[in-house]
């Protein structure tokens, strides 16, 4: 089932996705359609993802615990 939805955007963005969805061959609707499908995708897959710093202590390699960590950064390695 399709729902009816409205909107505003910009004349200038209008215009541009009028004109792409002409070069393409497709209805204004359908370029819309694939946009917003492929936010929706992007936007579930960065909601799954870790900060790079959880995702580097909870590996098993360095599975730290924060103890450790924090006495790993403020070592001053350079006095030693």
């Amino acid at each position: 089932m399709k729902v009816k939805i409205g909107t505003q955007l910009e004349d200038e963005v209008y215009r541009d996705l009028i004109v792409a969805a002409a070069q393409e061959h497709r209805p204004l609707g359908s370029v819309i359609q694939a946009a917003v499908c492929d936010y929706l995708n992007r936007k579930k897959r960065k909601s799954g993802l870790r900060s790079g710093l959880r995702r580097f202590l909870d590996s098993p390699a360095f599975k730290l615990s924060p103890e450790q960590f924090r006495e790993t950064m403020e070592a001053d390695f350079y006095n030693q």
